[in-house]
């Protein structure tokens, strides 16, 4: 299948996880982006130490991009970029507010060189606001968006995600805002500026559950929405060997199901009543895992193990979809989620290791000799000890 992105250039200034997960997404999808990175350190994750958990995350989340090393600091490295912008469609970056502007490489000064131009800003509280310029992780979005408060039993700690919800849903955001863009300049011929907030992107994730209930004078407290633990049909259980299955028998017809497998019919009147989580708890209690996924394995009961990562990148169901992909059968990454991908291993780019074959577009050799070794393009050796970052 043809990509559908496929002659769409997007110029990723962006780093560490939201921006470079959502342009590996719009790069599994056929676009050709290009990381526009500083000279020194380049992409923070490239050096993120283990100890953050962020060991082989650059890897993961930057296949097939390409990468140019240029200062746009300076003067001359900011009139290279301002060139490459005039061959470009998309322009994402993810600079602390009002940074892009100080350096002159905001949405205002680009849509001069390029007036059809979607330049896409990814923030942590937006553009406008009082928290617009507040420093901000996953962690702190998630707490002030109420997210991290339904993660908790009542009267007991939140806990913290598993996943970073926020980075993905706002990264998600704004992929979508992209691609409608794109959709839209093919009918007007115009560009747009999209600012998406990554605290806007979980807070539209609380819209189904949280806010539904809430807007209808439901309390909400941690545990006890229908979807989050407040129902026994739909809940987690530990099985008799210390292990965990899930039940998510909402319909009932699977609750039925659930009912006639565990031999439980005297439950199938009170599916709905919150008093029975108890009961279901010891019916789980009395065989194994194996046995009950056994017991449930021609049934329509919705249960499934809860399952490690490890565990889950070797079931058969996500091996037969091709997601995982192998060197002499041992898993080694994951392919394209999208089905037009090409399902193969596409090396992260090293630091400006496409430096010279773009920027050849629209300079002459010499001219970029010149600029290599005035220092203005390609990769140089950083001084950690003084680098800063001054986004």
């Amino acid at each position: 299948m043809i990509q559908p992105l496929q002659g769409i250039r997007i110029l990723d200034l962006t780093r560490l996880l939201p921006g470079p997960f959502i342009t590996q997404l719009l790069t599994d999808m056929g676009a050709d982006v290009i990381k526009i990175e500083t000279p020194t350190v380049g992409d923070y994750a490239r050096l993120a130490p283990p100890e953050m958990g962020l060991g082989g995350l650059f890897e993961m989340i930057n296949q097939g991009k390409k990468s140019i090393a240029v200062n746009y600091r300076n003067p001359r490295g900011r009139d290279a970029f301002l060139k490459l912008v005039a061959t470009a469609d998309v322009v994402i970056e993810s600079f602390r507010p009002g940074t892009a502007e100080r350096m002159k490489i905001d949405y205002e000064t680009l849509r001069v060189v390029k007036p059809d131009l979607i330049y896409c800003t990814l923030s942590g509280y937006g553009q406008t606001g009082p928290y617009a310029k507040r420093a901000g992780h996953d962690l702190n979005y998630a707490a002030l968006s109420g997210a991290l408060a339904l993660n908790a039993l009542e009267g007991k700690p939140p806990q913290v995600y598993g996943l970073t919800v926020a980075d993905l849903s706002g990264a998600m955001m704004a992929g979508l805002g992209i691609l409608g863009a794109i959709v839209g300049r093919q009918k007007n011929g115009e560009g747009t500026y999209l600012d998406v907030a990554l605290l806007d992107g979980i807070l539209s994730w609380m819209i189904p559950m949280a806010g539904a209930a809430y807007f209808n004078g439901i309390r909400i407290t941690g545990g006890t929405l229908p979807l989050q633990g407040g129902l026994a049909c739909y809940n987690v259980y530990e099985t008799a060997d210390g292990k965990f299955i899930s039940l998510g028998a909402l319909e009932p017809t699977f609750w039925s199901d659930f009912c006639k497998v565990t031999g439980r019919n005297d439950l199938l009147p009170r599916q709905f009543d919150r008093t029975i989580g108890s009961d279901v708890a010891t019916v789980f209690k009395g065989r194994t895992l194996a046995e009950w996924l056994d017991a449930f394995s021609e049934s329509d009961g919705c249960v499934e193990p809860v399952l490690s990562f490890e565990e889950a990148i070797k079931h058969p169901q996500v091996r037969a979809r091709g997601f995982v992909r192998e060197d002499q059968s041992r898993a080694v990454g994951l392919n394209s989620p999208f089905v037009y991908g090409n399902g193969e291993a596409r090396p992260a780019p090293g630091l400006g290791e496409h430096t010279r074959e773009i920027l050849s577009e629209i300079f002459s050799q010499s001219e970029l000799d010149e600029l290599t070794n005035s220092g203005v393009i390609g990769k140089r050796e950083a001084n950690l000890s003084r680098t800063k970052n001054a986004e």
